[in-house]
């Protein structure tokens, strides 16, 4: 019981670490996009995005609409 116990505890500590690094870096990818802020309007919503572009902020942008009249800017930023 002891060596089996020697031999998991290990394994699965390496695996556990090995998860987390996958996780990591998944998450950080530069395809992804992030939150950029709630509007009012479409209207104002794609101005915000467009305004982004000259700035070098990001290189994409959408609206989600979230109901009630409001939408969500998502942006791909340029890392």
């Amino acid at each position: 019981m002891r060596v089996i116990r020697k031999v998991l505890l290990p394994l699965g500590l390496a695996a556990g670490i090995a998860g987390g690094v996958l996780f990591s870096a998944s998450s950080a990818s530069a395809s992804g996009f992030v939150p950029g802020g709630v509007y009012p309007s479409v209207q104002a919503c794609s101005d915000a995005g467009n305004a982004g572009f000259p700035q070098g902020r990001w290189v994409g942008f959408y609206c989600q609409s979230l109901g009630y009249g409001q939408y969500e800017l998502w942006v791909q930023p340029t890392y």
